[in-house]
């Protein structure tokens, strides 16, 4: 009762304050027919709060999102389902849902009138810019009586998650396939050797034996994950992204690190509709995406927990190469780097790379044009004998990268990652497979 009485509204305490006037005055007075009017609106308050402390208000919510991984720059549409199951008729709803800024405004809604037994939907977009993994939510309402006399406010605290994905590019197919290719149905999954982490998984399904189920795919994707027994003649791919906050320059969404992590989920997208499994390699060794991950129903559904990482994926402090590298060494199939820029010790950690495997593509971004590099990077101290002394640093790397059997070519703010991959095709179909490097110019080196 006396949270109802502290619902009252404005309208509500006027009633209260009126009634008790009106009912006073009468008395005093000795007017019979006054004091009735005063107690009937002294009593209509006094009623509907006891009517609400008595009642029992079942309004259900539920929030879906559609689609929950979405693109930068495309919509999402939020769809809130309401239900009032209790027999108590409710007069206006005000729904305000939580929406982080990047996503758009605040969601309000005013709903006139649920009566017993009613339901409703009520949709609204969402769109971001930037990439990341946002929560919408909690949903508040507020409800009165149809009067306008009180209005209570219930809080739904469940949150629902909408992962950004960055940016995916259309790529066109070109001559990827190796010594690891297999052919139709063989061809997206892998075989489970080797380390913990070399395992392929997808979805659990109904009758899978829990004892196969990976917990740690299944914690960073939120469903349950298994583990699949595979074939060894099967393709597999790995991207390796060089996050390091040292090897990029720029800031926003205007940086290297943006275009190359754009560049890797294009990429990821392309070889998982080309059948390939795919996992994702960085030098952050907190970063947990080194599973092979087996075809869903389309090449984004495959490469989806490659998209959620890269959706958070924030540079690093890490200094050298050498564990990604590590975790590259020694697996079979396709390599795809995407590289900031390249140190000495790096170069030299990326050539242990090319003799285990039939073909390694790297991107070397010329960093110095997304900004200048800091002054103490150009100190003597800093520059490598393994490095070009003059000419573009990105273009340099890429032609010792060639030279160490890789098909590379370097990348600059104004290229598109479409037309990068096609210099990349161009190189490998020139002269049959032929080792080497492509500039920016599309020049081979």
């Amino acid at each position: 009762m006396r949270e109802a009485l502290s619902a009252l509204t404005t309208r509500g305490r006027a009633f209260l304050a009126a009634g008790l006037t009106i009912a006073i005055c009468a008395f005093i007075l000795g007017f019979d027919a006054l004091l009735r009017v005063g107690v009937l609106a002294l009593a209509l308050p006094l009623l509907t709060a006891l009517a609400v402390s008595r009642a029992r208000y079942r309004l259900m919510a539920k929030r879906r999102v559609a689609p929950t991984r979405v693109s930068a720059g495309q919509p999402a549409t939020v769809t809130l389902d309401l239900a009032n199951d209790g027999s108590m008729p409710m007069g206006l709803l005000l729904l305000e849902d939580t929406v982080p800024y990047v996503l758009g405004t605040r969601a309000r809604f005013l709903l006139d009138h649920a009566g017993p037994r009613w339901h409703q939907s009520v949709s609204y977009a969402v769109r971001s810019e930037l990439r990341g993994r946002y929560e919408i939510g909690p949903l508040s309402i507020r409800v009165s009586d149809p009067f306008g006399l009180f209005e209570l406010v219930r809080s739904f605290q469940n949150t629902t998650s909408v992962v950004v994905i960055p940016q995916i590019y259309p790529l066109a197919p070109i001559n990827v396939s190796g010594e690891w290719t297999g052919a139709g149905e063989n061809r997206p999954r892998a075989f489970a050797v080797g380390s913990a982490e070399d395992v392929t998984v997808r979805e659990y399904r109904r009758g899978d034996d829990l004892r196969r189920v990976h917990w740690r795919s299944s914690a960073r994707v939120g469903e349950l994950m298994v583990r699949r027994e595979e074939q060894p003649w099967q393709s597999r791919a790995t991207i390796l992204l060089d996050s390091r906050a040292m090897a990029h320059r720029g800031s926003g969404p205007a940086s290297s690190l943006e275009w190359a992590i754009s560049a890797a989920a294009s990429i990821a997208v392309h070889l998982a509709s080309a059948g390939f499994a795919v996992r994702l390699v960085t030098d952050r060794p907190d970063i947990d995406a080194h599973a092979w991950h087996d075809r869903s129903m389309n090449a984004v559904g495959q490469a989806g927990p490659i998209l959620d990482e890269l959706a958070v994926m924030t540079d690093s402090r890490c200094s050298t190469l050498s564990e990604a590298v590590d975790a590259v060494v020694g697996s079979p199939g396709l390599v795809v780097a995407l590289l900031g820029r390249v140190q000495g010790t790096d170069l030299a950690d990326l050539a242990r790379m090319s003799p285990y495997r039939s073909k390694v593509l790297g991107i070397v971004l010329d960093t110095d044009r997304w900004a200048p590099p800091p002054r103490q990077s150009r100190a003597p101290g800093r520059t490598s004998g393994l490095l070009p002394a003059s000419g573009s640093h990105s273009s340099g790397v890429a032609a010792m990268l060639g030279s160490h059997g890789w098909f590379a070519t370097s990348a600059g703010p104004e290229d598109s990652v479409t037309a990068v991959w096609q210099r990349l095709g161009a190189l490998m179909n020139h002269g049959s497979g032929a080792r080497g490097a492509v500039t920016a110019t599309g020049m081979q080196q």
